[in-house]
């Protein structure tokens, strides 16, 4: 420690190190990486607070000197803990906005079909849905199949501007397999 208090360090290089190492805080809470600037940030606070402390000639420096250590220690903890919880969050799917709703089953409110908007309500909310695909076995001369008021569907898409939800029935038609004859 008598090393430490006979180097003189000038205490604007400590201001410098403590402004540097908010500024690593900063910059880590808004790029991608791996904590590299977090561990950057507790290095400079811990020399920027030995370069203003023991270059000063300040009373009780030692004990200050802890607690700056300790600060540093704490957030680069907080922010190692925030940093971890939101790696394990990245490959989980979306539970909100449209790609949340991609696979829920709605409640048809008035009939849809292939060309006709219809209401229905999924996810706690009531879109504007249209059949994805006309069933097989509809041919142009059919009439357009639907699904009436109360029946299930699947969300499977988005129409274009995101207006319009695609569907699916729950239960597709089953052709007879008998009748192929």
């Amino acid at each position: 420690m008598a090393i430490l208090q006979a180097m003189v360090i000038p205490p604007a290089i400590g201001v410098v190190l403590v402004l540097v190492g908010l500024a690593l805080f900063l910059i880590d809470l808004s790029v991608t990486n791996h904590g590299l600037p977090t561990a950057g940030a507790i290095l400079a606070l811990v020399l920027g607070g030995l370069a203003l402390f023991l270059g000063g000639g300040v009373p009780y420096s030692g004990v200050l000197l802890g607690a700056i250590v300790v600060l540093a220690m704490l957030m680069g903890g907080v922010l190692f803990g925030i940093l971890g919880s939101l790696r394990s969050l990245k490959g989980r799917p979306a539970l909100t906005g449209t790609e949340g709703m991609i696979g829920e089953v709605g409640t048809v409110r008035s009939a849809i079909g292939v060309g006709s908007e219809g209401w229905i309500f999924v996810h706690g909310e009531r879109w504007r849905a249209v059949l994805a695909f006309a069933p097989e076995g509809a041919g142009p001369g059919d009439e357009e199949p639907v699904v009436g008021v109360g029946g299930k569907v699947v969300v499977v898409g988005f129409g274009d501007g995101g207006g319009v939800v695609q569907v699916v029935p729950v239960e597709l038609p089953r052709q007879d397999l008998d009748s192929t004859g």
